[in-house]
């Protein structure tokens, strides 16, 4: 496996591990050294030994393995001279430098290391663990990755992105893969423009069949021209049929339904009716869900609510949070409701019918990886998905 590329052009990216009150340990496969404000060292910890860092008046303090202070400083950096370096916290091995801060009686937990590397704890957790046959789809994610990397780096004022879904899902080294990192390795520096600027290069699970427009899923956004509906098909077969979402069902009894919909409903819409009282809704009755407008995609773009004596419009994905359970939102807005009744009308059972997983705009990942077991290349797979953009090599 060749290593990715370490040139002074790659840019250096800040991750935000974590913000805790709590003591976190930190050990490494090598030596390393920890420094303080004024880049002096404050401890030499051999390979294998553990340290703990820790935030107590608003500086981090450092402990050897048997509780002993080592010291104090507002910021503790974690470094070595080899690239090889893997820190190992919280589960997860990290290249590159931690960086620890205090911050409001907190510590903020930073992995900083180049954008290259960054790609590799990143591509794999997006699109899955995927064979040698399938490396072209894992490149079209490299670069889909990389694009919006670029284009929200200093997103926020200490740190460029988080490491959860707020931007992209980053574990480390620890999630890893032999195909995962050639991907990252051979697409290096390059990522999509529209008009000379980074594109927001959406990708999502499975698109059932089509994909959306951006300017129907998400109402504040402007028309894009590289993120309209296409259809994802060719000879009659849909790229991602293999895909466990590709359709699916999801059933609730009345009372569920009822229930999880005035669980619901409150934090989604309490934003646009600041004035609402939505503990009345625990005397009423749900009585129908009607589906008012889809899009040119046929994913519900509008649907109504109604209970014993108000009636509620939720639009947009917040269709997708309305339903949603103890694990996860609905699976994808493309489908269609079934309603059974009692004799007296009331709500027997729920059914929601649908296809696909996520919001679908931009790249379907299981139509790539299909895309890419019929031959395609990473690039033909990005211009299919993202129509009109150019491939640029930043470094």
């Amino acid at each position: 496996m060749r290593s990715v590329t370490t040139s002074d052009a790659v840019p250096q990216v800040k991750v935000l591990l974590r913000q805790t009150s709590q003591a976190v340990a930190v050990t490494a496969n090598m030596a390393f050294v920890v420094k303080g404000d004024d880049n002096q060292d404050i401890t030499y910890v051999s390979e294998g030994q553990k340290i703990e860092l820790k935030c107590a008046q608003d500086k981090i303090e450092i402990y050897d393995a048997q509780g002993k202070s080592l010291g104090k400083t507002i910021t503790a950096t974690c470094s070595a001279k080899s690239d090889e370096i893997r820190f190992l916290t919280g589960g997860n091995s990290y290249r590159g430098r931690l960086v620890a801060t205090a911050n409001n009686g907190e510590m903020m937990l930073l992995n900083v290391l180049d954008m290259e590397s960054y790609l590799m704890g990143v591509v794999r957790n997006e699109i899955g663990k995927l064979p040698m046959e399938q490396i072209e789809a894992a490149k079209a994610q490299a670069v889909a990755a990389r694009t919006y990397a670029v284009k929200n780096r200093n997103k926020y004022k200490t740190y460029d992105y988080v490491s959860d879904v707020g931007d992209q899902v980053y574990q480390g080294a620890s999630s890893e893969t032999d195909v995962s990192n050639q991907a990252v390795v051979e697409t290096a520096g390059q990522i999509l423009q529209y008009n000379d600027q980074p594109i927001s290069a959406f990708f999502f699970s499975t698109c059932g069949g089509v994909t959306a427009n951006a300017i129907d899923v998400w109402k504040n956004s402007s028309s894009t021209p590289y993120l309209q509906s296409i259809r994802t098909s060719y000879n009659g077969k849909n790229f991602c049929m293999e895909s466990p979402l590709y359709r699916w069902e999801v059933k609730w009894t009345g009372d569920e339904i009822e229930n999880l919909i005035k669980a619901n409903l409150p934090a989604i819409l309490k934003d646009q009716l600041p004035s609402e009282d939505f503990s009345k809704l625990q005397t009423q009755q749900l009585y129908n869900l009607a589906v008012i407008q889809r899009d040119s995609s046929q994913r519900i773009q509008t649907i109504t609510i109604g209970f014993s004596k108000d009636q509620y419009t939720v639009t947009g994905e917040q269709i997708r949070r309305i339903l949603k359970g103890e694990k996860s939102i609905l699976y994808s807005s493309l489908f269609r409701i079934d309603i059974q009744r009692n004799a007296d009308g009331t709500i027997m059972t729920v059914s929601a019918k649908g296809a696909g997983n996520g919001h679908g705009v931009g790249m379907c990942q299981w139509c790539a990886r299909t895309m890419a077991k019929d031959g395609y290349g990473y690039q033909q797979i990005l211009g299919y998905f993202y129509r009109g953009t150019a491939l640029k090599k930043m470094y």
